[in-house]
């Protein structure tokens, strides 16, 4: 919160993992290390650990500062709500691209802002240059210009102030350093009209029973399209029929059924969720002091977004979470 240096009490360790101990700022706020993750959350965020790391909190009572805060804004309440939806399935935000993209960089850090690192911390935990940090994206604890490429994939959509969220992640990457960033098109009116529609069913639905409709959704998506496909798509058939496929089929052919339910819950659970047009996305570079932006589109669904930050330009902005990954050495 004050961006001063912290000083770090090992209560436990694994090898030369710490998986439990406090990060301490000279502020005075404590901030925990759960499971081998820093939790490197705001006050509102950090007093409802207790609710999901119960016996951490019974073990290390006396240890503690006393409670920082209690969530009292909208926008924590929001990001609370996030918190719960996204962490409660293994899938994006839970390391599926950390794990692959870490090995294309010396140091690569992975941050969301639900309890899904602790999936993500199990899958890269044998990575020794891949770290995992539960954060918010308007609170990174990161110094700007850290990073050489930062990527955001199906997250700034999910934020109170996506826009305002984009210029926090605009600060990371160093001068000529890369920002990739994809958001949800403003488009198939008719798609995202049903798809609003039965969110405000799922949206209102407890978890628990919104996991067993994530599972028919994902039955339904991976019986009827996907599987199907993965069993045609390497014959002479398939080879004829892969240009009429949608690139969201083929893509979902590459992973399993757990990942398609993953998506399908995240689809249905996420409290906010907001669309743009291409233009929007060049704006957002241009205001942040971005050259050589490309906005490409990805499944008919997403605008990619893609630019280098310019060596003579310092931006304004905020602070990232929520599904950032951020790589440092180069890719």
């Amino acid at each position: 919160m004050c961006h001063s240096a912290l000083a770090l009490e090992t209560l436990r360790r694994e090898g030369d993992e710490v998986v439990e101990g406090f990060f301490t700022c000279g502020c005075g706020i404590q901030y925990p290390v759960i499971q081998g993750v820093p939790r490197m959350l705001p006050p509102p965020l950090l007093s409802a650990l207790a609710a999901d790391y119960p016996e951490f909190f019974r073990l290390y009572a006396e240890r503690m500062s006393p409670t920082v805060g209690a969530q009292h804004s909208r926008d924590a309440k929001v990001k609370r709500a996030t918190q719960e939806a996204f962490g409660l399935e293994v899938g994006c935000g839970a390391g599926r691209h950390a794990a692959l993209t870490a090995s294309l960089a010396k140091e690569h850090i992975a941050v969301d802002l639900s309890r899904a690192v602790d999936s993500a911390f199990s899958r890269t935990r044998a990575l020794r240059n891949c770290h995992v940090v539960q954060a918010d994206v308007f609170h990174l604890p990161f110094l700007p210009q850290t990073f050489d490429y930062v990527y955001c994939l199906g997250v700034l959509q999910h934020l109170p102030d996506p826009e305002a969220g984009f210029y926090v992640l605009a600060r990371q990457p160093r001068p000529e350093g890369t920002l990739l960033v994809n958001v949800y098109q403003a488009s198939r009116p008719t798609v995202l009209f049903v798809l609003e529609s039965i969110r405000k069913v799922t949206t209102r639905l407890p978890n628990a029973m919104l996991k067993y409709v994530s599972v028919g959704a994902g039955c339904l998506d991976y019986g009827l399209f996907i599987a199907p496909w993965r069993r045609i798509s390497s014959t002479r058939l398939g080879r004829v029929m892969r240009p009429l496929v949608p690139e969201r089929i083929r893509e979902y052919a590459k992973h399993d059924f757990d990942t398609c339910v993953t998506d399908w819950f995240d689809r249905l659970s996420c409290p906010l969720k907001k669309h743009y047009k291409r233009e929007d996305r060049y704006r957002w570079y241009a205001n942040a002091g971005y050259a050589d932006v490309t906005v490409t589109p990805y499944w008919k669904a997403f605008w990619n977004g893609y630019g280098k930050r310019r060596e003579d330009r310092s931006q304004a902005g905020a602070t990232v979470g929520a599904g950032l990954a951020a790589q440092e050495g180069g890719s």
